[in-house]
């Protein structure tokens, strides 16, 4: 989701400080630091989850083949198999495609926040203007594309009744965000149910993965083989009881950061970004991006 996103971060607590002008520098570099630490654990989980996809549809065919007994690639049985193989890797393509625009869509809604910093801070804003109208528009192609790749629908009103500019927010900053305030508060909604929807289809996917392995590497050899090393047996039993466990929490983890990132977005817009409140999201993603790397 997105390797960039300390950027998005670092940024939107800067728009903070054209409306109250309290913050400090090294809160940024923290925030930026956090930023940076939760983009690379969060893009990390995102391979974890295209992995357990792929494993388990390659489970699930092992699987079949077994059921299906020995066959010659002319038999009808070959053909179906052929088809069933198709058919799941369609799937996975799909779920992959998914994936990949997830991280596309971050790319431009952090391009975004890098050109409205620019905008804010430009004597001749023309040129950065279009350049924001340019993003803005390839951000809500890719987000359209998001809900188009959803396997289940994703509502396009997110719950939000209204947003009111902090009044000391002004001149082509303030023009851009009243024009998408919503739009922008709609596109990290996307990510955030897009995400959530991954870790529900990696926890089914988890559950698959063990059952198809639990047979073909510790039912089955306990069983058919005349001679078992019995301590790879109980090491190989613990890897496929215990493997990727924790990935569907923490992708759900991630999830909730991006739920309070769209919170800390309308704050600092409205000019109620604290200290207290940006230390304590900082706080929350160093812990959540250590927990991640520990586990690698």
């Amino acid at each position: 989701m997105m390797r960039n996103f300390h950027k998005t971060f670092v940024i939107v607590a800067i728009i903070a400080t054209f409306a109250s002008g309290c913050r400090s520098t090294d809160e940024y570099k923290k925030f930026a630091e956090a930023g940076n630490s939760f983009a690379e654990a969060t893009n990390s989980l995102l391979e974890d989850a295209e992995k357990i996809t792929i494993n388990t549809t390659s489970e699930r065919l092992l699987s079949d083949r077994r059921t299906s007994g020995e066959f010659q690639p002319s038999d009808e049985a070959a053909k179906k198999f052929i088809a069933r193989y198709n058919e799941l890797s369609e799937g996975d393509k799909k779920r992959l495609e998914l994936i990949k625009e997830l991280r596309r869509h971050n790319q431009f809604l952090q391009a975004y926040f890098n050109k409205l910093l620019e905008l804010a801070g430009s004597d001749s804003p023309d040129r950065s203007k279009a350049a924001v109208e340019s993003i803005a528009n390839n951000l809500q192609n890719t987000g359209s594309k998001l809900v188009s790749l959803s396997p289940i629908k994703i509502d396009r009103l997110p719950s939000v009744t209204k947003i009111v500019l902090d009044a000391r927010i002004r001149g082509a900053l303030r023009e851009e965000l009243e024009k998408r305030k919503f739009t922008i508060y709609q596109e990290i909604t996307f990510q955030e149910k897009v995400l959530k929807q991954i870790s529900d289809s990696a926890e089914t996917d988890i559950q698959r993965l063990r059952d198809f392995q639990e047979y073909r590497l510790v039912l089955k050899p306990l069983t058919q083989s005349a001679q078992v090393s019995e301590d790879g047996w109980i090491e190989i039993r613990y890897q496929v009881l215990t493997q990727d466990g924790e990935v569907v929490t923490k992708i759900k983890n991630a999830s909730d950061k991006l739920t309070k990132f769209k919170e800390l977005f309308i704050a600092s817009i409205e000019g109620d970004l604290t200290s207290k409140r940006l230390d304590n999201f900082i706080q929350e993603t160093n812990s959540f991006s250590a927990f991640v790397s520990s586990q690698k």
